[in-house]
């Protein structure tokens, strides 16, 4: 038997709840890891046509309020590995002139 939209989306809302969390841990890897199974889910949830009601919509802003969370998370975690890495290239540029002008 087929899961119902409800406990699909609810499935569906409580992975993104899991992705949440492991993006406050920084667990990159692991939100990825679960991003194709909750597509999954969302797809069989809306395979239907059938009319969304008031739980249906619930979930789905839920869900949605999440990933604007886990979409913050991701930039502010994009931006301190860009400032990392710059910060490692002026370091290197450093040192190799350190080391050009010691000869």
């Amino acid at each position: 038997m087929a899961a119902s939209r409800h406990q699909l989306l609810n499935d569906a809302l409580e992975m993104s709840r899991r992705m949440a969390s492991l993006g406050d841990a920084g667990e990159w890897d692991a939100v990825i890891e679960l991003e194709p199974a909750r597509r999954n889910l969302l797809e069989q949830a809306f395979a239907t046509h059938a009319p969304a009601d008031e739980v249906v919509a619930d979930r789905v802003r839920a869900i949605l309020d999440l990933d604007k969370h886990l979409m913050a998370q991701s930039i502010e975690a994009r931006d301190q590995i860009a400032d990392e890495l710059s910060h490692t290239n002026r370091a290197r540029k450093a040192t190799s002139a350190y080391q050009s002008a010691r000869g």
